[in-house]
């Protein structure tokens, strides 16, 4: 019964790490600017960690199923020096691997969100260049002469009297 669930730590394991690939993949395409790549990773991502959190609740709900009350891994590793050393240090491990994996996913995702904050950051500054580049420029008639020096030559009033 704890070898299955060793199985179902495994499985999680090797979803931690197509996550934590994907969130390298999703750095790379930012860099890149490929739009049609971003929403694709960004739908693979969420699948996985659909099937992380499937996962964890199917090992949980064996767990139960077998009379284990541990809905975590330390609880699991605590359980199991009772019964088989080994198979702890094996549960030891794994937890030190998804730890590991997920402490590198979260600094991945904060580069991620960086580059989104300095992409905003420069397309906001380009923005306000072109409208400020705008209002500079006037408004021109189709003669090219400014629209305002077309008014003062229409107005009868030349100067203040």
């Amino acid at each position: 019964m704890m070898r299955e669930i060793k199985n179902l730590i495994d499985e999680e394991l090797e979803l931690y790490s197509v996550l934590n690939n994907q969130f390298e993949e999703k750095r790379k395409i930012l860099i890149s600017n490929s739009v049609d790549a971003l929403l694709s990773i960004d739908e693979k991502i969420l699948n996985t960690v659909d099937s992380i959190k499937s996962s964890v609740n199917y090992r949980q709900t064996i767990a139960r199923k077998f009379g284990i009350d541990a809905t975590n891994l330390t609880q699991l590793i605590a359980l199991s020096q009772n019964y088989d050393s080994e198979l702890a240090k094996e549960f030891k491990f794994s937890q030190e691997k998804i730890n590991g994996l997920i402490n590198e996913i979260a600094h991945k995702e904060r580069i991620i969100k960086e580059l989104i904050r300095h992409g905003m950051n420069i397309v906001n500054k380009t923005l306000s260049m072109i409208s400020n580049a705008s209002s500079i420029a006037g408004d021109y008639n189709n003669h090219g002469q400014s629209v305002q020096s077309e008014i003062s030559r229409i107005s009868s009033i030349v100067e203040e009297v």
